[in-house]
């Protein structure tokens, strides 16, 4: 299949072209080498068995080695934009966004009219809009969810107006792709997407839906709707939007969406299942083996006899083994230690993950590596800071966690987690409820209008 897509009817003729360019003392060195029994490479030839390579290994989810091979495509041909923009949406879902940024907007320098994927940089637009959500985007999960902050740089600002002009982008790319062809699906995910920026849900799902009534084959939409309705809390309506994109496009972030919709909805058997599914697709994608663990550390006990924590465990630390310091792996270990009082555990698993980020900050590390030690860790301390503070507090040691804290507002001042975990800890270091809402003034409000029972 992948033999027959445009992106290689398109490559091949650029080579053809280029070969007819060539010169005849070209064309007579390659004839001397066969003569002295040489076989030389055929660049056509070698063409097309990476790019089949590039797409069987990405049909298989194996999306670093895809990575590596539409990269070695690029560098033959550096002006294409069906190469820039299959490298654009894999470095997007390995978590490299700032990556993915440039390489989406070179495709739209090179062809300002190109349309194909135009949705998923729009999704990459949204996820630095929502950056800074970054409570949100732990306790949600998911690829629309947990990526939100899976960037770096661009949103280490002091004031709003990255964020601004962000959504601003956002609104352009909705705007130009409509001008282009308005009967494409692309569009009106984008206002979608756009509306959903701005928490207006009703909008959002009405023009995912205007997307998929255009082409009911199209996976990303399925996906997008999925998502919203996991967001607005209707679990089970999600599931068949989720179960619909996996249908069309059997990737990882449809069977995350499966499997957070189950366990949102308590149907922990089917998470399970469905997270076990995800590893026969992809058996070494570290966030398939990190489904496992999720389903499995959230399922009662009477459904796993009791082995459902130890076996969440191994699922999560060979997660951490496959692609080390990644953060929802190492965060839910945390948690599953935390939940059972091992605090020093839990400091020691996020103190190696920070270490490893600066290590691997050298020159040394590899660019295409997919690792979050080097995207994510090394750009994202103070999310493991607030994540540290959070442990300290609850091991009653608020000297460190207030300076676990201060120091990841230092890194980046717009840590929402910081920032509540730091509000937290100062009503509990002053003796007060933490889970109390307050007023202006710093009184406790009483819902009941001022009666009191006892």
């Amino acid at each position: 299949l992948a033999l027959v897509d445009v992106g290689l009817k398109r490559m091949v003729k650029e080579q053809l072209a280029q070969r007819k360019k060539e010169s005849t003392e070209d064309t007579n060195t390659a004839c001397d080498s066969k003569d002295e029994g040489t076989t030389p490479v055929l660049p056509i030839g070698g063409t097309i068995r990476e790019y089949a390579l590039a797409h069987s290994t990405l049909h298989r989810n194996q999306i670093s080695s895809s990575l590596q091979h539409f990269t070695e495509l690029s560098s033959q041909f550096p002006h294409h934009p069906y190469l820039l923009l299959q490298k654009a949406h894999i470095q997007q879902e390995l978590g490299h966004i700032l990556a993915s940024e440039q390489n989406y907007q070179r495709v739209r320098a090179l062809d300002s009219n190109w349309m194909e994927g135009m949705d998923k940089y729009a999704h990459l637009l949204f996820q630095l809009r929502m950056s800074r959500k970054s409570a949100f985007m732990l306790q949600q999960g998911g690829f629309i969810h947990y990526q939100f902050s899976g960037h770096g740089g661009r949103d280490k600002m002091e004031n709003d107006s990255v964020t601004c002009g962000v959504e601003d982008e956002l609104g352009q790319l909705s705007a130009d792709l409509l001008d282009i062809d308005d009967k494409k699906p692309e569009p009106w995910v984008c206002l979608s997407l756009y509306h959903l920026a701005r928490d207006d849900h009703d909008k959002s799902i009405a023009f995912v839906d205007k997307a998929i009534s255009i082409n009911q084959q199209h996976s990303y939409a399925h996906y997008l709707r999925g998502s919203i309705l996991l967001a607005s809390q209707r679990p089970d309506h999600a599931v068949v939007s989720f179960f619909r994109a996996n249908d069309l496009q059997r990737d990882i972030p449809s069977y995350e969406g499966l499997v957070e919709s189950y366990l949102a909805a308590d149907k922990f058997k089917e998470a399970i299942c469905t997270a076990k599914e995800a590893i026969s697709s992809a058996p070494r994608d570290a966030r398939a083996i990190t489904l496992v663990g999720l389903a499995l550390s959230q399922a009662p006990a009477s459904q796993q006899n009791g082995e459902g924590k130890e076996r969440a465990k191994r699922a999560l630390k060979r997660a951490l083994a496959l692609d080390p310091g990644a953060p929802r792996p190492l965060f839910a270990l945390v948690d599953l230690h935390a939940s059972e009082g091992n605090f020093e555990t839990c400091i020691k698993l996020l103190r190696d993950a920070m270490d490893g980020g600066k290590n691997d900050m050298s020159d040394s590390a590899s660019p295409l590596s997919s690792s979050h030690t080097v995207t994510w860790n090394k750009e994202h301390g103070d999310v493991i800071q607030s994540k540290l503070a959070e442990i300290h507090t609850l091991s009653e040691n608020y000297t460190d966690a207030l300076e676990c804290y201060h120091v990841a507002i230092s890194m980046n001042p717009q840590n929402g987690l910081a920032i509540q975990g730091l509000e937290r800890l100062e009503k509990i270091m002053r003796g007060v409820d933490p889970d109390e809402e307050m007023d202006g003034d710093g009184e406790i409000e009483d819902e009941d209008g001022g009666q009191e029972y006892y």
